[in-house]
């Protein structure tokens, strides 16, 4: 691994945050009348078609059964995630599912010790610390509903586990039945798989009636959602699955949460108060370590 490829990865991941910031915004600008995960299928499918000149020009297909199912597993995964976050957020608030997702990196640590088998243990205190910022930016959002109800954080939990399993076994899955697929064919065939399961998952719930519902500006922001949010940020991030270690790449969820935090300062012209400044210090202090820490440590799957 080059020093040119390390340091790329990294600017692609300080872009996947600053569009994982965006993309809250935009999102909010989406007519609450339609169902959410059928918005969720929209996205998926049209960010999958967009690749799919790309796959079909290259000739990159899944390597047989197991490439197929590899892809579905994670495409799975995906859908797991997107449903379970949507069904929390009718009994619980943003805030709390924010909270819980703050914990997802640590979750990718763990996951990344039994599928990579790699020592990365020293580095759960740097992300412990970068979580308890981000944990506390988000808790000093005043509109928060903190009401807390056991059957959402169960069921966001499950689709936070989902989540944190995905980087790993991404690269796991890329020395055997993903081995040589190009970050454009995993990003291709994971959503194509993620938009059908969550398809049969509106088949039962019903959620397809609210396209009805749809209007022209809603399908551009679905667009940009598509291209911006969705189809960039899943290349980006299997682009640095490889390159950095999966819990590495997780852990810029942090720092989107601080740019999503200084943009909402910004447009609502709000000063930050002490508490803002310490967890927006804590995050950028740890995700420095982390990335120091990151170019000694190879991200090679040990046999």
């Amino acid at each position: 691994m080059s020093g040119t490829s390390l340091i790329s990865a990294h600017y692609g991941m300080v872009l996947w945050a600053a569009l994982i910031a965006t993309s809250f915004f935009a999102a909010a600008e989406l007519n609450p009348a339609v169902d959410p995960i059928f918005l969720t299928v929209l996205r998926l499918a049209f960010s999958a078609f967009l690749f799919l000149p790309m796959v079909v020009a290259r000739r990159e297909m899944p390597n047989g059964i197991a490439g197929l199912s590899g892809h579905a597993f994670l495409g799975l995964l995906l859908a797991i995630y997107f449903a379970s976050l949507f069904e929390a957020l009718r009994y619980t608030s943003a805030v709390n599912t924010a909270l819980m997702y703050a914990l997802v990196p640590l979750g990718t640590l763990f996951f990344e010790l039994f599928l990579i088998r790699r020592s990365a243990v020293f580095r759960a205190i740097p992300m412990a610390i970068a979580a308890l910022g981000a944990i506390v930016l988000i808790g000093k959002d005043p509109d928060a509903n903190t009401r807390s109800l056991a059957y959402p954080l169960i069921v966001f939990g499950i689709g936070c586990v989902a989540m944190a399993a995905y980087s790993p076994l991404s690269q796991r899955l890329k020395v055997s039945g993903l081995r040589n697929c190009s970050p454009a064919v995993m990003t291709f065939w994971n959503m194509t798989f993620g938009a059908a399961f969550l398809g049969c998952y509106l088949l039962v719930t019903g959620g397809w009636r609210s396209a009805a519902s749809l209007q022209w500006d809603d399908i551009g922001w679905i667009v940009y959602l598509a291209v911006f949010a969705t189809l960039g940020t899943f290349y980006l991030l299997h682009r640095a699955i490889g390159i950095l270690t999966p819990a590495m790449v997780t852990s810029y969820i942090y720092l989107s949460t601080v740019m999503s935090t200084a943009a909402h300062w910004y447009w609502l012209r709000q000063y930050p108060g002490f508490v803002d400044l310490m967890g927006m210090a804590l995050v950028l202090a740890a995700m420095t370590v982390l990335i120091t820490m990151s170019r000694r440590t190879p991200p090679a799957i040990a046999g």
